[in-house]
């Protein structure tokens, strides 16, 4: 079992709604952003170095959702994980994960 990532109920709303944001995009169910948690070819990038917060990016397959998803997450300060947003990963993110999977990388 992976880290567990906590969900205010904005978050929440915002990534399950996000097809109503980008038209042809559906939304991320929290649990399924879990399951890239628990994904054990996860990659982790903390802090995600494209963040201007300091923010962490997680890359790793859902089964719920049936595709690889990118999780956005900050720590407080006594370390929990409270997801900021998520989306299908594609483009280089979607590379890279493939990439370690592949090659049986320990991300």
């Amino acid at each position: 079992m992976g880290e567990e990532l906590n969900w205010d109920d904005e978050s929440a709303a915002y990534i399950r709604n996000r097809g109503d944001r980008y038209p042809g995009g559906g939304g991320v169910e929290p649990n399924w952003a879990q399951e890239v948690m628990d994904d054990p070819d996860l990659a982790a990038f903390e802090p995600d170095p494209k963040s201007r917060m300091g923010a962490s990016r997680f890359i790793g397959y859902s089964t719920a959702a049936g595709r690889v998803l990118v999780v956005i997450a900050f720590r407080d300060a006594d370390g929990d994980l409270h997801g900021i947003n998520a989306w299908p990963a594609t483009g280089a993110d979607l590379r890279f994960y493939r990439e370690g999977t592949r090659h049986g990388k320990d991300n």
